[in-house]
């Protein structure tokens, strides 16, 4: 993956070197940037390759099922249960038969320890059918593994093969409509982040409202509704909702981008839950994730609720008077964050865990690549936002802000997703580790760790 992620370097830098230009140049970048595809689709591909290889593993744990052995296990338990009870009902015929009584006595016994040891083999071979209904589950649960990469790779060899055919008289001749690429973005997006898709945006909700066709607003319009807080609101309370969305809306957007991780290999599970498809398409046939239902729906169902606790019993509340004004919102908190995110997940009977890490700035990114191996999903936020591009340019100076992390660099800097676009911190930036020396005097930079699942007892 490494070496991957060094040659796309390598291709970016030497396709944008500013001091190079002729149409020959011009031709190649364009050839190149098909490579890049290529490329990526081969690091999806490895990506793929390792989920499937977390979900065997955690699918058949440490126990080694043999199917060969367990039917033979299954046969021979079966074999020996007849056999005891022809000895069983042998003994008991001649206890019947028997005139002295001492021989009564052992025939009994040795029908009842013939008795016993069917029992033990008709338990046996339960034990062994059950092992069998595991093999089972766990071939339906992996019966599908590993396709994907397969899918990938056969787009990556038609790709290349259209690529290196591509230069006629000195031009590159690359044809937007070629389906192999077409399906390798659609690919990307129903595996992972990647090729134009970068997370949900916290305004993008608003720009849909404003934006968008009567149906979409209608969609937004039922959905906002149908929740009670809301059911009467007009289309110019609703504006303000969706006004207030985008100021305070970044840890709601955080839950979005990690509940369409966690589910982007499961989209028929995912409408099962949440009732609607996770991915739309659009007229030119390329896949998207619909994160604004999905942000609008998780800030409808949770912002500003809170548990209060009285001498016996916990309860939730709606307070109106959490936010600033109608269009701006006050934000999370970690706290809220865990409450409204399990709350939100348990409404849809999902079990979700979130946990407060608590580090210093230069434990940050050891603790985020510990949570990754665990397969756990973690939130990051900052104050102030000291966001870089890939680069390392400055690209985002702000307040506080919670964003989903999507990756970690060679370089120990932590890739976020925030506003729809890809981003990249410094977890050791000054600005966090010697806040009395920024602008900021409350500077802080934490992490939260997601897990679904039940939690651990």
């Amino acid at each position: 993956m490494l070496v991957l992620e060094a040659v796309g370097r390598g291709i970016d830098t030497f396709a944008g070197d500013p001091e190079i230009e002729s149409e020959s140049f011009d031709a190649l970048k364009q050839q190149l940037a098909d490579y890049h595809m290529v490329i990526e689709a081969m690091k999806l591909a490895n990506q793929s390759d390792m989920a499937d290889f977390r979900c065997l593993s955690d699918s058949a744990g440490s126990e080694v099922l043999d199917g060969e052995r367990l039917f033979d296990q299954m046969e021979n338990a079966l074999r020996m249960r007849e056999s005891y009870l022809t000895n069983e009902e042998t003994y008991k015929s001649k206890m019947k038969m028997a005139k002295e009584p001492a021989l009564t006595v052992y025939y009994q016994w040795k029908a009842r320890q013939y008795g016993a040891l069917a029992k033990n083999s008709e338990s046996l071979y339960e034990r062994w059918r059950r092992k069998t209904e595991r093999f089972d589950e766990i071939e339906a649960w992996t019966g599908g593994l590993f396709k994907d990469s397969e899918g990938i790779t056969a787009l990556i060899r038609k790709g290349m093969t259209e690529i290196s055919g591509a230069f006629q008289n000195g031009t590159y001749v690359q044809r937007e409509d070629d389906e192999w690429r077409r399906q390798i973005m659609n690919a990307g997006v129903r595996l992972a982040m990647g090729f134009e898709d970068e997370g949900g945006d916290q305004n993008a909700p608003y720009r849909l409202w404003q934006r968008g066709f009567d149906s979409d607003r209608a969609y937004m319009r039922e959905l906002i509704h149908s929740y009670e807080e809301y059911a009467d609101y007009t289309d110019e309370e609703i504006e303000e909702l969706l006004m207030k969305l985008n100021s305070e809306g970044c840890g709601y957007v955080a839950f979005a981008n990690i509940i369409v991780d966690e589910y982007r290999r499961k989209d028929e599970e995912f409408k099962q839950i949440f009732g609607y498809p996770l991915f739309l398409e659009n007229v030119n046939g390329y896949t998207y994730v619909d994160y604004n239902r999905l942000i609008l729906d998780i800030y409808c169902a949770v912002d500003n609720h809170k548990k209060v606790k009285n001498l016996w019993q916990e309860y939730d509340i709606y307070d109106e008077n959490e936010d600033i004004s109608p269009v701006s919102g006050r934000g999370t908190t970690p706290e809220d964050r865990i409450y409204r995110f399990e709350r939100y997940m348990d409404s849809h009977d999902v079990p979700v865990r979130i946990e407060n890490i608590e580090c210093a700035p230069d434990e940050v990114y050891r603790r985020c690549r510990e949570e990754a191996e665990k397969g756990n999903r973690v939130i990051i936020s900052t104050c102030p936002v000291r966001l870089e591009d890939k680069e390392g340019e400055p690209a985002q100076m702000d307040g506080g802000h919670a964003m989903t992390v999507t990756g970690l660099t060679s370089d120990g800097r932590i890739e976020v997703s925030s506003w729809g676009e890809k981003y990249y911190i410094s977890p050791e930036d000054p600005d966090y580790t010697s806040p009395e020396k920024s602008r900021t005097q409350n500077a802080y930079i934490r992490i939260q760790s997601v897990r679904f699942g039940e939690a651990d007892e």
